[in-house]
């Protein structure tokens, strides 16, 4: 009766160890999402006009930076906005640079709902930079 008490003990502790991980695990990814330095060294802002977001078309602006602070210029910015559920198609958009290091696009929400941008920017150098960003868009 002993041994069997430890064994479930045991089994709980690790139930509660393996729990406890994937819980930091995710904290951690989600403190990786949104506007910081990626390995390019290439910091990322997006955001959108107007803001709040609302379903249907609006300005989103991604603005690229430098280590050393300098805009970064002459990249190809490509977004990409999924649905934070399954079954929907995604929005696709390229950005153009309308000042140095700033990249804008007419990008259209498509339904109300949480969604997730992906910014991927190709880089002069050749280097691609990638990060997403979360964003909730109303009626």
């Amino acid at each position: 009766m002993l041994a069997r008490k430890t064994a479930t003990r045991t089994l709980i502790l690790t139930l509660l160890a393996l729990s406890l991980s994937l819980a930091l695990t995710g904290c951690q990814r989600a403190s990786q999402q949104g506007n910081s330095a990626p390995a390019s060294g290439v910091t990322m802002d997006f955001t959108i006009d107007p803001d709040p977001a609302l379903v249907g078309q609006t300005q989103a602006i991604v603005t690229l930076t430098a280590a050393d602070g300098q805009p970064v210029t002459g990249a190809t910015v490509a977004l990409k906005g999924d649905m934070s559920h399954a079954g929907m198609q995604p929005v696709l958009a390229d950005a153009a640079e309308q000042d140095p290091g700033v990249y804008r696009t007419e990008f259209t929400w498509t339904m109300a709902g949480d969604w997730i941008v992906t910014v991927t920017a190709s880089l002069a150098d050749g280097t691609t930079a990638e990060q997403q960003f979360d964003l909730s868009v109303t009626r």
